[in-house]
């Protein structure tokens, strides 16, 4: 029987939950979490699943408790904490496959060591921006004019620009197979917006981008409740809005069905994606480095000094 452990049993935490339940497979199930609310909340939701009932649930409050061998673990903590709980993960177990949650770190410093543990444990690691896992996503993208530019804008209110810029960012490597890109922070806004997490912040205004290629990238978070969240691209002559919530995609003023994703729909196929090649869907670690460097650096230019991390 493979075992699984979920560290950080929060709202996301127990949405990974939900999505293991799913999987046909029989298994160990470990779910890691100090708080006795969020273990009750993921034990309440991993019930609501059908299939769970050739699953082993086992509930505890530290990663010294998991087993010495473990298939597949999921880090679904905030980003403060996240390095010395993969420390302390791969000190206690030997781990095959790993998925970390997003923002990975909150510091330029953590990323070497993370990486440097990784590779010394050998443990093969994928990070949760699982927008190019959706299958509305992967049509697009088979969908784009060949070598034609690509401009890529979010916009919409209080959508937590930080936290979730590296979404999107990956999104936008997705798309258009570029590396990296020349990042512009000058139209945030300079005024930092408090996370509902203490000790984490938000920011609003619009952060654009543009690689040697030519393609464009543009997000803009609105302090304001009146404008709905909705991507858009252009590739040649096309322009599509995607309405990711109403699940629409427009293109000449004929809308289509876009299926999005939600979490509890999709960790499971993951961990069999990994059982099945060794390789998943979700971008790679060293990959994702690159990318959430990328941000950091930038969004620590407008933090200027001032306390906050993002989460």
């Amino acid at each position: 029987m493979k075992s699984i452990a979920i560290i950080g049993a929060g709202q996301l935490g127990s949405r990974h939950l939900q999505a293991i339940a799913l999987c046909g497979l029989g298994l160990s199930i470990f779910v890691v979490d100090p708080v006795e609310e969020s273990l009750n909340i993921s034990e309440k939701r991993f019930l609501e699943v059908d299939n769970y009932h050739n699953k082993q649930l086992f509930f505890v409050r530290s990663v010294k408790e998991l087993p010495s061998v473990l298939d597949f673990v999921v880090i679904a903590t905030s980003s403060k904490q996240r390095l010395s709980v993969l420390k302390e993960l791969l000190q206690n177990s030997k781990v095959s496959y790993l998925l970390l949650e997003k923002f990975l770190f909150p510091i330029i410093e953590e990323y070497k060591e993370a990486l440097n543990l990784i590779e010394e444990k050998q443990v093969k690691v994928y990070v949760n921006c699982a927008r190019r896992m959706w299958t509305s996503y992967q049509d697009f993208k088979n969908k784009l004019i060949p070598n034609s530019k690509i401009q890529l804008k979010v916009t919409g209110s209080n959508w937590n620009l930080a936290s979730n810029a590296i979404h999107f960012l990956d999104l936008f490597f997705y798309l258009t197979n570029d590396e990296t890109m020349i990042i512009d922070t000058s139209k945030l806004d300079n005024e930092l917006i408090k996370n509902k997490r203490k000790g984490y912040i938000e920011l609003s205004g619009t952060l654009t981008g543009h690689t040697k290629s030519g393609n464009y990238f543009s997000l803009t978070s609105i302090v304001s409740d009146s404008v709905t969240s909705e991507v858009i691209i252009e590739s040649g002559k096309q322009r599509y809005i995607i309405k990711e919530g109403l699940q629409e995609i427009q293109t000449n003023n004929i809308s289509e069905k876009f299926v999005m994703f939600h979490q509890s729909e999709l960790t499971h196929i993951v961990f069999e994606q990994l059982l099945e090649t060794g390789e998943c869907s979700l971008v790679p670690f060293e990959r994702s480095i690159q990318d959430h460097l990328l941000l950091l650096k930038a969004f620590n230019k407008v933090l200027n000094g001032r306390e906050g991390a993002i989460t």
